[in-house]
């Protein structure tokens, strides 16, 4: 045992690695940019050097590994159990049997599917009266828990932990990238009433939905950053690296990027609109359609959306690779459906933390007790559930 927790973000371009003493303190982290390929191959090389450059400077082998992974394939669950008392009862002594009883019917009726989070969203005891924490000297005559489920296939898990397994590492624990991020970025952030996080990845997009400081929903899609070099590239019949470096310069300060003819720089904006003919409104318009389906596909159409915005509108903090290239970005449509729009400031050190923050809370042990209870029978189950 070295008593080090390892933390990897493994992401669709990169791999980001690192390394915690037992106080939660950074002593090594590194990042390695990679493509995925048909056979892995580029992945597995990634991966084997970010692992043996990290055990050459820690002079230890590393083995365990927490992984942080994001995936459009995730899916949200809720669910709600009740506990009835023939009198009034400690609660404090049912509580975490009741979260693994409905850990066991949600894993045992949903087959595809592996919990990887588990989020007390309200605790209420005698029907009506809301509780912040389970205290021993509560009583009540019942108890209800209110669920949030994030689940991740389970042929994906298998898959990325055999791909870990060919590199001789050991996944202990998967958790949903933006999830864990969002939950230890609204730390820093004020976060009354209602907020939205955007994490908007390579090829993936993920929403997740706050009120008051607590989590509501999550939605993923299977469009990002690299939808919009695509539509770039085809419309405007630009090779994709052009487009990717088109994309870039074009959402930054003008400040920043090359409109002069007299730049040295290695891509040029002024020389690249010049000399290919592009119309820059056409340019604009390619990146506006795709970004107001990212939203609209992750946010707007969303049921409990519409049910927050008819209300007040919510906030809505940018995160993820693919979000640094709207910090600049003019859309009018953006700014008319949330009440202020937020570019967090995050970095491969800031990622790292947030899977070590996720790691070391109370929270993730509750998805990792699944009750191996016996097989019961449908009147059973339905009695255990709605009895009182």
């Amino acid at each position: 045992m070295n008593n080090l927790d390892t933390v990897i973000d493994f992401g669709s371009k990169n791999l980001r690695l690192g390394v915690f003493d037992q106080s939660s303190e950074l002593i090594y982290s590194s990042k390695i940019k990679f493509i995925e390929d048909s056979k892995n191959e580029n992945l597995d090389k990634s991966l084997d050097k970010l692992i043996r450059d990290a055990e050459k400077q820690l002079s230890t082998h590393l083995i365990d590994v927490n992984v942080l992974y994001d995936s459009s394939e995730y899916n949200f669950l809720e669910f709600s159990i009740k506990k009835s008392f023939d009198q009034p009862t400690l609660i404090s002594k049912y509580y975490n049997s009741l979260v693994e009883e409905a850990n066991f019917i949600i894993s045992e009726n949903n087959f595809r599917d592996q919990v990887v989070h588990i989020i007390i969203n309200n605790i209420i005891a005698d029907d009506y009266i809301k509780l912040e924490n389970i205290f021993d000297n509560i009583k009540a005559k019942s108890l209800i828990l209110e669920l949030k489920f994030i689940c991740l296939k389970k042929s994906l898990i298998t898959n990325l932990s055999n791909k870990f397994k060919e590199n001789n590492l050991n996944i202990l624990n998967i958790y949903c990238s933006s999830y864990a991020k969002s939950i230890y970025y609204k730390k820093n952030i004020n976060t009354q009433k209602n907020f939205i996080f955007l994490d908007i990845g390579y090829e993936r997009t993920s929403a997740l939905f706050f009120n008051s400081n607590k989590f509501q929903f999550l939605k993923s899609i299977p469009l990002g950053g690299n939808n919009i070099t695509k539509d770039i590239s085809k419309v405007l019949k630009l090779d994709i690296n052009v487009s990717e470096d088109l994309k870039i310069k074009f959402n930054k300060d003008e400040n920043e990027i090359s409109f002069t003819k007299n730049s040295v720089d290695d891509f040029n904006l002024y020389r690249e609109i010049t000399e290919k003919n592009i119309p820059i409104d056409l340019l604009k318009k390619v990146i506006d359609a795709r970004v107001n389906e990212i939203i609209d596909m992750s946010i707007k159409q969303n049921i409990y959306f519409k049910k927050i915005n008819s209300i007040e509108k919510p906030r809505i903090i940018f995160i993820g690779s693919g979000s640094k290239l709207l910090r600049n970005y003019n859309n009018y449509d953006l700014k008319k459906s949330f009440s202020e729009l937020l570019f967090y400031d995050e970095s491969d050190t800031k990622i790292c933390d947030a899977g070590i923050n996720y790691l070391r809370s109370d929270e993730r042990y509750l998805a990792n007790n699944k009750k191996k209870s016996k097989k019961i029978g449908f009147f059973e189950k339905f009695f255990n559930l709605f009895s009182k």
